[in-house]
């Protein structure tokens, strides 16, 4: 029985890692007419279901249909109308958008074509199951069937970030020249200092502009602080980290940006879910719905942060 257990442990892992890094390996899952099989030592096939996750497909005019709901809360993403009328998927701030009779979206900075529209029906959004490999391949593992999708976990729970192991974070305390550190850490302490300014205010996936609204979400918070001092940083979290210089997580300076996952069991450790903004002292300032609902302060030397940590970025 350890021995059944260990192999379906061995082939889950395969199968998640395949999933994230080559968006191949999830393609062919579809090609299979049942569930997940493995192989035991006696020789009889047992199918992999423990844990799964399932996510019924319906036929709306003639066409697999599947709710972003469902879809959302498979992986373990937020899914939720925005103040737009448009609908998101993602972490802390949208990833994908998704619009009513149209049949592009919007993810990150690229934009995924379906081969039907979105439907919309009562307060759900549907859009083709055909559609779910483009969308979702390179961030969960599945396999699409005429009648259902069945998502398949990540067998361990211990992430780690992107280095591999939980590192700790540290400032910089390299020379540098004194103009240009006078010149630096004078516009990072005003630029915390403003920031601290929005300590409380609510947090609301997707939300609008601060001024229209009141709240922010994680990467609508650091666009707004950053435009205060001329940075001019994109909407969300995923392409605010293609912007800017990379730096090493021991050689952090106030105003650098730091970026996360959101650990999930049935979604890829390497999608960026998470931004703040960090203030010096092992702190950062970021808007989050937990473990406060709205803007707060954090500690990142704990156990989560260390290993949800991908990597960070500085503006200038």
């Amino acid at each position: 029985m350890k021995m059944n257990n260990k192999l379906i442990i061995s082939l889950a892992l395969l199968l998640a890692a395949g999933c994230v890094r080559n968006p191949g390996d999830t393609m062919n899952l579809k090609r299979h007419s049942g569930p997940v099989k493995v192989q035991s030592e006696q020789g009889a096939p047992k199918t992999l279901e423990e844990g799964r996750h399932q996510v019924p497909v319906r036929q709306i005019q003639h066409t697999g249909y599947v709710s972003l709901g469902a879809i959302a809360q498979a992986m373990g993403y937020t899914g939720a109308w925005l103040r737009d009328g448009s609908y998101g998927i993602g972490d802390h701030d949208p990833i994908w958008t998704f619009r009513t009779g149209q049949s592009t979206v919007k993810s990150d900075t690229q934009n995924i074509r379906m081969k039907t529209s979105a439907i919309k029906e009562g307060n759900e959004l549907f859009v083709p199951a055909s559609a779910l490999q483009s969308l979702f391949g390179d961030v969960a593992a599945f396999d699409v069937q005429p009648d259902e999708v069945a998502f398949f976990p990540k067998p361990s729970p211990y992430e780690t970030g992107a280095s591999g192991k939980s590192a700790d974070f540290a400032d910089d305390l390299s020379v540098q020249p004194q103009m240009t550190a006078e010149v630096s850490q004078g516009k990072a302490t005003s630029m915390i200092s403003f920031a601290k300014k929005y300590l409380g205010i609510k947090y609301e996936f997707g939300t609008g502009s601060y001024k229209q609204t009141g709240t922010f979400d994680c990467s609508s918070f650091t666009q707004y602080v950053f435009g205060q001092y001329g940075i001019n940083l994109p909407r969300v979290a995923g392409e605010q980290a293609k912007k800017g210089v990379y730096v090493a997580r021991d050689k952090l300076q106030a105003g650098d940006l730091l970026f996360f996952y959101v650990p999930g069991r049935f979604k890829s450790n390497k999608k960026v879910g998470h931004v703040g903004i960090y203030m010096g002292n092992g702190n950062m300032i970021h808007s989050c719905p937990k473990p406060k609902d709205g803007v707060q302060i954090t500690p990142i030397d704990k156990a989560y942060w260390k290993d949800t940590y991908l990597f960070s970025r500085r503006y200038t």
